[in-house]
């Protein structure tokens, strides 16, 4: 419903405000202008059209890579937690099952603590965090004959918890808008300069100029609106949700059957 709105609201405002500058613009040039008036406006038109296609085309790439690079990391951090989960079964009975725990927990947290965090802040939760913590104490509190005894799965325990903690922070900082305001002033602002200059140019009969206008107005706003909802992939109007994580849960359940 969110987005829905937020659609609403940018491309009609968009379609409205180009409605409402060709009116504008209409009743101040209209049959009042030289030969030559269209020519020079649509060269200059075209001349912002394309710098303004590039910026837009720059801010759909950004944008679309930051979101697609979220949803990776959310799986790479849901994959390390399984496989880390599955290496507990090699070390020590008792050390293993506390780890399990552990893991556990951690993944749960992320589900049901840390995603609501994002809204606020892009820190995470104390109960993952202190959960990582407590995995770490808990491997140096193991005994260092069980660590002799299995020098390899160890040092695969200690590489996929590093690789899940990168992940995690990586995820952290994707929380937060990765266009600078800079850049959506220029996206807004490059939009509004291209539907007034369009207004510019003189048709003689006013029905098409308005759809014209009306639609390309639309078009911008679309495009918009598409970039303002991939750039906050956690705490936009369509944010990624925990499912990655939940499925892990689901899995390590089979990993404790066995399988």
């Amino acid at each position: 419903m969110e987005a829905l709105l937020l659609a609403v609201l940018i491309i009609g405002g968009f379609v409205l405000f180009a409605l409402g500058a060709l009116a504008i613009t209409r009743s101040l040039i209209h049959n009042r202008t030289a030969n030559a008036h269209n020519e020079v406006m649509i060269a200059l038109f075209q001349g912002a059209s394309v710098t303004y296609a590039v910026l837009l085309g720059f801010m759909v790439i950004v944008v679309w890579q930051a979101y697609d690079n979220a949803h990776k990391v959310l799986a790479d951090e849901a994959a390390g937690l399984v496989t880390l989960y599955r290496l507990t079964y090699g070390i020590d009975a008792y050390q293993g099952a506390e780890m399990r725990k552990l893991i556990r927990g951690y993944t749960s947290g992320v589900v049901s603590d840390e995603w609501k965090t994002f809204t606020r802040s892009s820190l995470g939760s104390d109960r993952t965090r202190k959960n990582l913590g407590d995995i770490d104490r808990l491997f140096a509190r193991m005994p260092a004959a069980t660590k002799m005894a299995d020098t390899d799965v160890d040092e695969e325990i200690l590489r996929t918890k590093s690789a899940v903690i990168a992940a995690r922070n990586l995820r952290l900082l994707e929380v937060s808008d990765p266009i600078p305001a800079l850049m959506w002033l220029g996206a807004f602002g490059g939009a509004v300069i291209v539907i007034v200059m369009s207004c510019f140019i003189d048709m003689e009969h006013a029905r098409p100029h308005y759809l014209m206008s009306g639609m390309m107005a639309g078009l911008l706003g679309l495009l918009l609106f598409i970039v303002l909802v991939l750039s906050r992939p956690f705490t936009g109007p369509l944010p990624l949700d925990p499912r990655q994580f939940q499925q892990a849960l689901v899995i390590m359940d089979t990993v404790d059957r066995g399988n």
